[in-house]
């Protein structure tokens, strides 16, 4: 005979949601991290700029992809994704005000830290 916890398990397994499931239908996901991922290269791209200008125009580049990642995953549900996409939307504005590479890269750098973390903060919770 089998225990009766056992037979729970399965019911219990199949009644969790899943980090999919936490998120709102139809609220484009898919292109929250697309966006995300856009973001992330323009981020490298401008960290590895030859010049000041290039490093602007990428900064400017994440900063448009950050919006909408970060506008995405509210929308989704995802408020702590959501919040340090936001963070790193305001490091990619600030360093287009930067009046040295190096600063500019740093920056930046701390920008891909902190979507690094709401990336993996998805990839472990989910919208959670």
């Amino acid at each position: 005979m089998i225990p009766r916890p056992a037979l729970l398990l399965p019911a219990l397994l199949a009644a969790a949601p899943t980090p999919a499931l936490a998120q709102q239908p139809r609220c484009g996901f898919g292109l929250g991290l697309e966006a995300m991922r856009q973001a992330d290269g323009q981020l490298r791209a401008g960290q590895a700029a030859a010049g000041l200008l290039p490093a602007r125009a990428a900064a400017e580049a994440a900063r448009t992809a950050l919006a909408e990642a970060a506008g995405r995953l509210q929308g989704c549900g995802c408020a702590r994704a959501a919040e340090l996409t936001a963070e790193a939307l305001r490091l990619a504005e600030q360093a287009g005000f930067e009046s040295a590479q190096d600063r500019l890269a740093r920056v930046l750098d701390r920008a891909r830290l902190s979507l690094g973390l709401a990336r993996d903060r998805l990839g472990r919770e989910g919208c959670g």
